[in-house]
């Protein structure tokens, strides 16, 4: 039963795979002869453009070439047969085979021809442009109808005429007439290390100048040619000798100069040639030039003169006021001073002491009046040593930087106490400092002077309307003093502590008595006249310890 089905099997699978194949052999044929129905348009189209641009020519080529191996296998055969003959026949033979040959191909000749021309002409302008380009060029300067040298471009000549007319002097302005500076260029074949440079090109130019020419070193000073020397050496000397003078006894110092300075060696026209002699006196020489400066802390007018080698009366003439001292801190003032035509630029390492200033401490006191106050600790200046750098163009100081500072002793601080405490009012006790005594009069009618032969030891003060104007305590304190007395009339006296009394006189009403504790300000009499007076005022007097003093300081 097993085999049977088995069997059965096998034999549809063959029936299925034999209808698979036949439908896929008719799927194949059918997909053929669709795309070669497709194809067989585009086939035709492509041969037509085949035929049309290159199958043609190169059908024709490839039957030429057969044709041509075809030439060379009867040529071999016919030398074969010549060669039996002896060595003349076969010279004839090959001539002959040559010729037939040339003669029967001579399109494939023409068109290798056609080709082989346009390919090789255009490797040898390729070749030509590549030659020619790694060529270097130059051009041929002459000048004055004479060959100077090849230069690498015009730029050169250029340089060089610029040469010319800061080294040359010619005396052209005297003979009315001028260098000719038109040159002739010619294109040459030259490699760079035989190009002539501009510095060269200048010295064969002056060469041919109408000056008279020798050769020398000349200094230019930014730029500017002073003159020239004969010898370099002793140009170099000149400028060293003014470096070490500048510096002194300074061997420390740095001394350079402040313009550019340059020393060239070349031609140079004879009237610019100067002795060695001639050459440091024109460095050296001297002339006035304004400058100006910085008033700096500690400056005074004496000093800046001094420093700058001038009289105070020619800084004052220069800096109208300066010599009556009306001078601040940053003002600008205008110096004279006598300038090198060289200037030297030198800085220096300078060491000086100074005064360390001490600071005032302030403690305070609460179990003290505000009045109060004690210096516990004197105050002392402290040492401090100073290194600067300082630069000077022509000994005027221009710049000064610190290095470094040591503080070799230090300063002592001052410490003072002063007091907190409030005192009541009306303590009569006194500030120490006095307000004028007289607010609605101002006028001084004698001051604290010698008058009719005798000395005024006190302040009359006056003014419009002054009889019955208020007199007022000139600081708090107690009155010790209030009525009649002699010469001052009436008066009062008031004590204001630590040695200092105030007396008021010649007045018209008191309003205090002895005792009474006022305070600064308070009313404490009207003006008046009575006593030894000339008119309505009020006499101010101050005592220190007893003694009388100049009144205006205290209340001014």
């Amino acid at each position: 039963m097993s085999q049977k089905k088995t069997t059965v099997g096998l034999v549809r699978l063959s029936r299925t795979l034999y209808l698979v194949g036949i439908q896929s052999m008719r799927i194949l044929k059918r997909w053929k002869r669709r795309t070669a129905r497709f194809l067989r348009p585009v086939g035709r189209f492509l041969s037509r453009v085949w035929q049309a641009t290159g199958g043609r020519w190169v059908g024709k080529l490839l039957r030429e070439m057969r044709s041509v191996r075809e030439g060379f296998s009867i040529a071999g055969k016919r030398l074969k047969t010549a060669k039996e003959k002896g060595a003349l026949p076969v010279v004839k033979e090959s001539f002959s085979v040559a010729g037939k040959g040339v003669i029967r191909h001579r399109n494939i000749w023409c068109t290798f021809l056609n080709i082989a021309a346009p390919v090789a002409a255009i490797c040898v302008l390729l070749a030509t442009v590549r030659y020619w380009n790694s060529l270097e060029f130059g051009l041929n300067l002459t000048y004055n109808g004479e060959m100077i040298g090849t230069i690498e471009n015009e730029k050169v000549f250029e340089q060089a005429t610029e040469m010319v007319s800061q080294r040359m002097v010619h005396d052209a302005s005297e003979q009315n007439e001028s260098v000719s500076m038109t040159p002739v260029f010619s294109l040459t074949v030259s490699g760079s290390e035989s190009y002539t440079v501009a510095d060269a090109v200048c010295n064969k130019i002056i060469e041919q100048s109408d000056g008279i020419i020798e050769e020398a070193t000349g200094l230019y000073i930014d730029g500017e040619l002073i003159g020239a020397v004969k010898s370099s050496a002793d140009l170099s000397h000149i400028l060293e000798g003014i470096l070490d003078e500048a510096k002194g006894d300074d061997e420390d110092a740095t001394a350079v100069f402040a313009q550019t300075v340059d020393s060239v060696t070349g031609l140079f026209p004879t009237s610019t040639v100067i002795s060695s002699q001639e050459m440091e006196s024109e460095l050296t020489a001297t002339s006035q030039k304004a400058v100006t400066y910085v008033v700096q802390e500690g400056d005074t007018a004496f000093d800046i003169a001094q420093k700058n080698n001038m009289s105070l009366e020619e800084l004052d003439s220069l800096n109208a006021g300066v010599a009556d001292g009306m001078i601040h801190i940053g003002d600008v003032l205008t110096l004279q001073t006598a300038v090198s035509r060289l200037e030297v630029q030198i800085v220096k390492t300078e060491t000086y002491q100074e005064a360390l200033p001490y600071k005032t401490i302030t403690q305070t006191d609460d179990s003290q009046y505000t009045d109060y106050s004690q210096v516990i600790t004197e105050g002392s200046e402290g040492v401090q040593e100073c290194v600067d750098r300082v630069t000077y163009v022509n000994g005027v100081e221009v710049s000064r930087e610190n290095v470094s500072t040591t503080v070799l002793t230090p300063a002592v601080d001052r410490v003072v106490v002063t007091g907190t405490k409030e005192r009541p009012k009306n303590s009569g006790v006194g500030t120490g400092n006095f307000i004028w005594p007289c607010p609605s009069l101002h006028v001084i009618t004698t001051y604290y002077e010698y008058r009719w032969g005798s000395f005024h030891a006190a302040l009359d003060i006056s003014g419009g309307s002054a009889y019955g104007k208020p007199i007022v305590a000139s600081d708090s304190g107690t009155v010790t003093a209030a009525g009649y007395s002699g010469s001052y009339g009436y008066r009062v006296i008031i004590n204001h502590g630590n040695g200092m009394q105030t007396l008021y006189a010649h007045c018209s009403e008191l309003l205090v008595s002895v005792g009474q504790k006022v305070n600064q300000g308070e009313t404490i009499a009207l003006v008046g006249s009575t006593g030894n007076s000339t008119g309505a005022h009020c006499h101010f007097e101050i005592y220190v310890n007893g003694s009388r003093v100049d009144p205006l300081p205290y209340v001014t």
